[in-house]
């Protein structure tokens, strides 16, 4: 009993965080989603030449109103997603773009971050037809005593899974990321982690404490809202098995 209480101390140590929520803000865009060479290939889509790239948020903005909505729609789905959404179902988006925050109702998670960015832009070019989207930014200042939780937060890339545990501890159960991934959270495989956080980015470090800010839609990350400070046991997921 006391070696298994011991093991069992020294791993909920391990896996100890202190988390201080530094700031929650809404954002309207994801930051350098629409860069001017990603906005020249769309432009080469609507076949509009001769462009220069100062003039590339202009240009596309007048080239898709020059267009239907669910034709604009359209192909700037296909510049976010290429193949990787099928043509039926970019479709039937394209029908629905202009709906209350459809990435939130499309049931594919790697893809509503896509949805979101495509929403920004063509809101733009329809904005008294779309409305306005927003996302949530989180910047928080994770802090452990835990030598490997350090190495956890300090590699190259940051796991999705071990972010969202640190997160979803700091919210009550009735947050919808504990709700319908509760098993997931507690366990060691969340594969739609991946798609529930949009994106993340390292703040400044310091001695025994790390920053990210991570972006993600209003149903996941907005029950931190009024967050100040909070203990949490986190983990990334286990690697997968060697073939």
């Amino acid at each position: 009993m006391t070696n298994g209480t011991s093991a069992d101390r020294a791993r909920k140590e391990k896996r100890e965080f202190q988390v201080e929520c530094v700031q929650w803000t809404q954002i309207r865009a994801l930051p350098g989603d629409w860069p001017p060479a990603r906005l020249m290939s769309l432009l080469d889509s609507l076949e509009v030449e001769g462009v220069a790239e100062s003039d590339a948020l202009e240009m596309t903005l007048m080239a898709l109103q020059d267009r239907d909505l669910d034709e604009a729609a359209d192909a700037v789905l296909q510049a976010v997603f290429g193949e990787t959404m099928r043509r039926g179902v970019r479709d039937n988006l394209s029908h629905e773009i202009a709906d209350d925050r459809p990435w939130e109702d499309f049931a594919d998670l790697s893809q509503q971050a896509g949805i979101f960015s495509a929403v920004v832009l063509l809101q733009q070019a329809f904005p008294q037809r779309i409305a306005r989207p927003d996302a949530v930014s989180i910047t928080a200042r994770v802090q452990t005593a835990s030598g490997t939780g350090m190495a956890w937060l300090d590699t190259d890339t940051v796991d999705p899974a071990l972010m969202l545990r640190i997160l979803a501890a700091g919210m009550d159960e009735r947050a919808m990321l504990r709700r319908v991934f509760d098993e997931s959270l507690a366990g060691s495989d969340f594969p739609e982690a991946a798609g529930i956080l949009w994106q993340v980015s390292r703040g400044p470090n310091q001695a025994a404490a790390r920053e990210f800010t991570m972006i993600s839609s209003h149903p996941w990350f907005g029950p931190l809202e009024d967050a100040e400070n909070w203990t949490a046991q986190a983990w990334p997921d286990a690697p997968p098995p060697a073939e």
